[in-house]
């Protein structure tokens, strides 16, 4: 049997608009003839490789929805589950069923990382096949739409719902995930908290829903003032993080500045109730070759938070390491 294409013949009634794509990897050379000849009148449109080269060529032109594997030397770390596995996406896998000899090579084959596997035994009629394939399909199908509706939950987790700015528990993956990519590459990480001044009063002599305008407000002025590259996180009641991948010291500095001015010439008004808000922000940074932790980060920006508030706050602070230190303004922006 030549490798190619089979044409696909009229569609079996109730078969998808689309026909599947079923890839018969043929290396071991057998007379498949038949059963591709099933396929293609079953509604799906067959490609044939005869050769571990041809394989490869049809996967570059075409990715399969399923994969018939009929294999020259099926073996562990061996080029042809290789290339299976180069197909593979954790949210959309490719189905492979894998024609075997015997019963011996069906225990050889369940100990190898096949994904999505199912087996048919030679000899084996065309109709099975075709049946373990639509099997095999349905299970594809009912992956992707798993993964489809993580991926909508995880969407809704993400976002904090009053100020939509990236959730807390959200941020906590992101965090770990840069700070990974700074020490990889060796590049600089720096950390913003901030803090509604006095937020606990605005709770208590108004109501609830002007607390939450407040919240919203420095959400907004959040957003306006950091890059699409960074990360902006409501973290608990009345605390934000910014997040400043590939940003240094003084940089994340400026940042804090301009955000704690943007919010410091801010009046919030809703009904009857009206207040001026400020933040209180503490910085602290990462360098990526340093031998540091997340929590160090985490830590040394709070501490620098907290001493922004006891000194007086609506003010930056970035952390030095040292007991006594002195605030950040727009004439300091370098410490």
């Amino acid at each position: 049997m030549t490798g190619g294409l089979i044409p696909e013949s009229p569609m079996t009634p109730g078969a998808p608009a689309t026909p599947s794509v079923v890839l018969v990897m043929n290396h071991n050379r057998d007379e498949l003839s038949e059963l591709c000849g099933t396929l293609a009148r079953s509604g799906y449109e067959v490609h044939i490789g005869d050769s571990l080269a041809q394989s490869h060529r049809m996967v570059s032109q075409t990715r399969p929805d399923v994969v018939v594997l009929n294999p020259l030397v099926l073996c562990a770390g061996g080029v042809e589950l290789e290339l299976l596995e180069n197909l593979q996406r954790e949210d959309d896998p490719v189905p492979v069923i894998l024609l075997v000899d015997d019963l011996q090579a069906l225990g050889d084959a369940r100990q190898m990382r096949i994904p999505v596997r199912d087996f048919v035994l030679k000899p084996y009629s065309p109709a099975e096949c075709v049946h373990r394939i639509e099997l095999a399909l349905l299970t594809r199908t009912k992956i992707r739409g798993l993964h489809s509706r993580a991926r909508q939950l995880e969407s809704q987790v993400s976002i904090d719902f009053k100020t939509g700015l990236t959730s807390e528990l959200y941020f906590k993956r992101i965090l770990g995930l840069e700070w990974k990519r700074a020490q990889r590459h060796q590049n600089p990480l720096s950390l913003l908290l901030i803090d509604v001044d006095n937020f606990k009063s605005v709770n208590d002599s108004t109501e609830y829903a002007f607390g939450d305008e407040v919240l919203r407000r420095v959400a907004d002025a959040l957003k306006g003032n950091v890059r699409e590259t960074d990360f902006a996180a409501r973290f608990g009641g009345d605390e934000f993080c910014v997040l400043l991948p590939q940003t240094s010291p003084a940089e994340a500095v400026q940042t804090a500045l301009r955000i704690r001015q943007r919010i410091s010439g801010m009046v919030v008004q809703n009904g009857s109730y009206q207040r001026q808000v400020t933040v209180s922000i503490g910085v602290d940074s990462y360098d990526g070759r340093s031998a540091s932790t997340v929590d160090h980060l985490r830590r040394n920006a709070n501490r620098s938070l907290q001493e922004a508030k006891r000194r007086g706050k609506n003010q930056v602070w970035l952390f030095s390491g040292k007991e006594t230190e002195q605030p950040v303004t727009a004439h300091d922006s370098t410490r």
